[in-house]
């Protein structure tokens, strides 16, 4: 009996012990594919890892490469995941790899991506090596965006049939738009439209090609904005005129005040001009000068029929004749 009893317990025992085996070694599967598999880790910092859990699956290239390892809050602002990935896809994950949390379908378990850059050389990632990663997008957010389009949506609808409802029950819009003139009036003012347009067109094409002459130098503008020597003598002669005019207007000044005196009775000018008596003394004067002269050419003309003087005019009208032979022979000859 005792035997019996001592033999159950042993039974039991080892059964037991099978079980708890299996039970350790179906989690350790469940939890780690790749316990059986040459492995190599590698780690990546996420700011949400949304759900993401050890055990889950770690994709490359759409393809199941390896499991998370451990998944570590460092900060407030990360979490550090550790990935355990087989060593057969370890050639192909390079460096500059980016890795992003994602979903397996739509309402799937979490798992990570990693995907290569195209594009750009790099060297095979190394063990522990630190994997750039994508900010994940995040559900409750997409919820929440999507329920606030939603409400602007509705806002929109209705502010929408508000606006239908108004031109349905308007007459007048009707009327505008049944009307045919309204039509071609908009049709002519589409045409000057179009002309305008053209036209502008036209216009700045031509002032582009006058701007580039000018800046080639090509012109009266672009002569005097590039050549130096012709904006220096401008620069003389506008100084020249400036000079001109400071003087023509001191001359100007001048003749005021010399105005003024005549006018005031001043100076010769002014006698003559105000002072009556002095202006018929001034006539007579020249009165007699001028009878004077003619009775000195009178006494002249009597002096030439003397006989006294009558050889000597005779001698001098000869010579005058010579002179203006001899000059009229010069120039012949030249």
């Amino acid at each position: 009996m005792k035997r019996t009893t001592i033999s159950n317990i042993k039974l039991g025992f080892f059964v037991l012990l099978g079980l708890s085996f299996l039970l350790i070694s179906l989690y350790l599967i469940g939890t780690n594919q790749n316990l059986f598999d040459q492995t190599f880790e590698v780690k990546a910092t996420f700011y949400n890892v949304n759900g993401l859990m050890k055990g889950n699956n770690v994709r490359f290239a759409g393809i199941d490469v390896g499991t998370i390892k451990r998944v570590e809050i460092i900060t407030d602002t990360s979490v550090q995941v550790t990935m355990v990935i087989k060593d057969e896809v370890h050639p192909y994950i390079k460096s500059n790899s980016v890795a992003a949390v994602g979903t397996d379908g739509l309402m799937g378990n979490k798992l990570v991506n990693i995907v290569n850059v195209r594009g750009e050389f790099s060297e095979i990632i190394k063990e522990g090596a630190m994997l750039t990663t994508n900010r994940p997008v995040e559900t409750d957010e997409m919820l929440r965006t999507l329920y606030q389009t939603n409400k602007n949506l509705y806002t929109i609808s209705n502010d929408l049939k508000q606006i239908t409802g108004k031109v349905t029950n308007n007459n007048a819009l009707w009327n505008l738009l049944s009307d045919s003139s309204v039509s071609i009036e908009m049709k002519k003012s589409i045409s000057s439209i179009q002309t305008t347009t053209r036209n502008t067109a036209i216009f700045t094409q031509e002032l582009n090609l006058l701007l580039k002459d000018i800046q080639n130098g090509k012109g009266t503008v672009g002569i005097l904005l590039k050549d130096t020597a012709t904006s220096r003598r401008l620069k003389s002669s506008i100084q020249q005129l400036q000079d001109v005019s400071k003087k023509a207007l001191q001359v100007t000044t001048d003749i005021k005040h010399l105005t003024d005196k005549i006018k005031n009775g001043q100076g010769v000018a002014g006698t003559l001009l105000s002072d009556s008596t002095a202006s018929m003394d001034v006539k007579q004067t020249l009165h007699n000068v001028q009878v004077g002269t003619l009775r000195f050419d009178q006494n002249m003309e009597a002096l030439k029929h003397n006989f006294l003087f009558r050889g000597y005019f005779k001698r001098l009208e000869k010579e005058q004749k010579k002179i203006k032979l001899d000059s009229a022979k010069r120039s012949t000859s030249h």
